[in-house]
């Protein structure tokens, strides 16, 4: 193997070092030209033609495989529901009186505990009691009666 297929086999674990440090498509692209480079390095021994083959599929991965990356990212972000939000719809037991008014209440969902208020200003939920998660509010879940 020549100094240059050993050189881009180096730049090859290189980008992909720095790949799984930033984890966000920084040096992917050049993981894929330099691995072209690489194998071009095995039919000829001119630098100046590696290093036109590296940055022409270097480019070519980014310009275009980068938006469609950005893409699948913006879905897969989208679909990601986490946190508060994830709780809305689900059912929770009262465990501390909820009074809006006294700033007051919580509620607990799979052994989990949120801060709780009413959707209505002055309603209160007493203890022990079903409630429905219908929105949140900062860190604060917003919560109904469950009609029996």
């Amino acid at each position: 193997m020549s100094f240059q297929a050993w050189f881009w086999l180096s730049m090859i674990i290189v980008f992909l070092i720095i790949e799984m440090i930033t984890i966000s498509l920084v040096s992917v692209w050049f993981v894929g030209g330099a691995l072209a480079a690489f194998l071009v390095a095995f039919f000829t021994q001119q630098l100046w033609i590696e290093v036109i083959v590296f940055l022409a599929v270097s480019i070519a991965l980014l310009l275009l495989l980068r938006p469609l990356a950005r893409k699948l990212a913006v879905k897969q972000k989208d679909q990601m529901v986490s946190g508060a939000k994830a709780m809305i719809g689900r059912q929770a037991v009262v465990t501390e009186e909820i009074d809006n008014v006294h700033a007051k209440g919580a509620v607990q969902i799979n052994g989990q505990y949120w801060t709780a208020k009413t959707e209505l200003f002055k309603d209160k939920i007493p203890k022990d009691t079903i409630v429905k998660v219908i929105d949140v509010d900062g860190v604060k879940l917003i919560v109904k009666e469950v009609d029996d």
